[in-house]
């Protein structure tokens, strides 16, 4: 595997593009203030100190991660109480070369203690090489699963070890929507009703969706992200799980499903100007036409980070009245309630007093408090309460999280940059020449090899 090409390529990733547009490679200054109230603090800070084994530690504890600007300044504001009440200076180091960085600390004997990235696949590779701390060892089991889904444990378990847990996360298979113009279901019983509207729409003459491909050396992943999202809700996660992992081929009838119903949503008539614009338009400007004087298209599938971009790019919309979302609805009636998630996760390199404090302290419901209070993330705990999230997008997203039956990671971010760049590229050949299909799944095949 490639490290360094699969955490710059996520870099331009949808999952956590809005995390990393700002990253820059400077050690962080401590931010002034916290979004969170005074209560959240003192709790966090109270969490912190039973996190140091009720010890003002002192010492200090490095970080790399890629975060950068307000990104890293909220991030910062989790952590503040952490210094404040163990005395431990958290002195994190953001770089847009994670992968690079890491390599040469780790080589150079001088690794730093704790890392988070989205490069999960490549930090499961650090785990079986040793490289990691088994959690387990660090945070205790009733506190684990408490706070966190069983499957984002099992995504962070390699070799029977712990080797990282989710620290902020993005939930998938949202579908947003103006509605003072759209005039569709939003609580769709199925996929397929859905899918009859818009087509309904597109009869009309009106494209019903919005899609936009390009996103540089990354162009194509918000096609995989969403065909990754069918299959493991069509196919099921037991099926997904085994696609990801390699036991099960690309050309599967099961894996060309996906793909098929995906090009139903993008056929003719269907996406706002056709395909010539879906692989032109940048993934980031995409919902623009939904916003337009005479609307272009009327919904567009993207992970909840979509929701700040859309009001930065339109701050006078109002939250509800002018842009909201719904859950893409079950795509089987055999896999009903499924969610998906994409996120940073969390590492531990170093054994130190120091790191173990502040990776038990980001795993606490109080951390995960001050996360959500950020208005930036969704925290991947579960006991966080839905009232900590003042921005109204993430605090439904947070519901629709923890009511979902099951929540699964989004395959291609554990897969090999190789497979993942063959399964980015297969969705722009298949927006262009959708019955080149077999021959496209061959190929990506041909990748995982």
């Amino acid at each position: 595997m490639n490290l360094r090409h699969r955490a710059a390529a996520l870099v331009a990733a949808g999952a956590v593009a809005t995390a990393l547009a700002a990253c820059s490679s400077s050690e962080s200054a401590r931010p002034e203030e916290s979004a969170a109230d005074d209560a959240a603090l003192a709790a966090a800070e109270e969490a912190a100190l039973a996190a140091a084994g009720g010890e003002e530690l002192g010492g200090s504890v490095t970080m790399l991660g890629v975060l950068g600007g307000e990104e890293l300044d909220a991030f910062l504001s989790v952590v503040a109480p952490f210094e404040d009440a163990t005395g431990i200076e958290v002195r994190y180091e953001g770089t847009r070369d994670f992968a690079a960085v890491l390599q040469t600390r780790i080589d150079g004997g001088n690794p730093p203690d704790v890392v988070a990235t989205p490069a999960i696949g490549e930090m499961a590779a650090l785990a079986e090489q040793g490289a990691l701390v088994d959690l387990r060892t660090v945070v205790d089991d009733a506190v684990l699963t408490a706070n966190y889904p069983a499957s984002m444990l099992e995504t962070g378990t390699a070799g029977g070890e712990l080797f990282g847990l989710y620290n902020t996360i993005n939930l998938g298979g949202l579908i947003w929507y103006d509605p003072q113009r759209y005039d569709g279901p939003t609580d769709p019983a199925s996929w397929d009703e859905l899918q009859a509207w818009a087509a309904e729409k597109a009869s009309e003459g009106e494209a019903p969706w919005c899609v936009g491909l390009e996103s540089g050396a990354a162009s194509g992943w918000p096609a995989a992200d969403f065909i990754d999202e069918i299959l493991l809700r069509q196919a099921g996660p037991e099926f997904h799980r085994a696609w990801r992992e390699g036991t099960e081929p690309w050309t599967s009838p099961q894996v060309k499903a996906a793909y098929e119903t995906y090009g139903e949503m993008i056929a003719d008539g269907m996406v706002y100007g056709g395909t010539t614009t879906v692989l032109s338009t940048d993934f980031s400007q995409a919902a623009n036409p939904m916003f337009a004087p005479e609307p272009g298209c009327y919904l567009l599938q993207q992970a909840t980070f979509m929701g700040g971009i859309i009001a930065d790019a339109f701050p006078d919309l109002e939250p509800g009245e002018d842009l909201d979302f719904f859950p893409a609805p079950d795509f089987s009636p055999e896999h009903p309630g499924i969610s998906s998630f994409s996120g940073e996760i969390l590492g531990q390199i170093t054994d130190s007093p120091q790191a173990a404090a502040l990776t038990r302290y980001l795993a606490s419901t109080e951390a995960g408090t001050l996360i959500a209070a950020t208005g930036r993330w969704l925290s991947p705990n579960v006991t966080v309460a839905a009232d900590a999230y003042e921005d109204p997008f993430l605090r439904r997203a947070h519901e629709v999280l923890t009511s979902a039956e099951a929540t699964y990671p989004l395959g291609n971010s554990l897969m090999p940059q190789s497979e993942v760049d063959a399964f980015w590229q297969s969705g722009l050949a298949f927006a262009q020449n959708p019955g080149d299909l077999d021959a496209i799944l061959q190929g990506i095949e041909d990748a995982r090899g």
